[in-house]
């Protein structure tokens, strides 16, 4: 098994551009202590190890925030992508909330409401014209 620090060098957490002293770690620290977590958590049977990957994938790319918090490991996605120095919307349209923290393996209070209203408004038989 590799080290945790191996891993964020080979996943790319951590980077040694060319020709300098510098080394560009910005959210490997952060990366380290989920790594953590997830191994710790990972020995537990119904762990959902694919939506914690997925979740630290999109922090990696500055798509998503994480915090630990009351021994878990919570996620936010944010619909923003790090590129170089310059963060670039995907969706310029994109005028959901952010949302609260949740699981990566429960699906986020916002899109859960959003889930409900569509539902309500195919349901909902329509009026006749008059």
């Amino acid at each position: 098994m590799q080290s945790i620090k191996e891993l964020l060098i080979k996943e790319g957490f951590i980077t040694f551009p060319e020709d300098s002293n510098i080394i560009n770690a910005e959210r490997a620290f952060f990366g380290y202590r989920a790594v953590a977590w997830i191994r710790e958590q990972a020995i537990e049977p119904k762990f959902d190890l694919h939506a914690y990957l997925v979740a630290l994938t999109y922090y990696k790319l500055g798509m998503a925030d994480l915090k630990l918090e009351d021994g878990e490991l919570l996620y936010r996605y944010n619909g923003h992508k790090r590129t170089g120095d310059a963060i670039d919307e995907l969706s310029e349209n994109n005028s959901q909330p952010l949302g609260e923290f949740h699981r990566p393996d429960e699906i986020a209070h916002y899109q859960k409401e959003s889930s409900t209203r569509e539902a309500d408004q195919h349901s909902q038989p329509s009026e006749p014209d008059e």
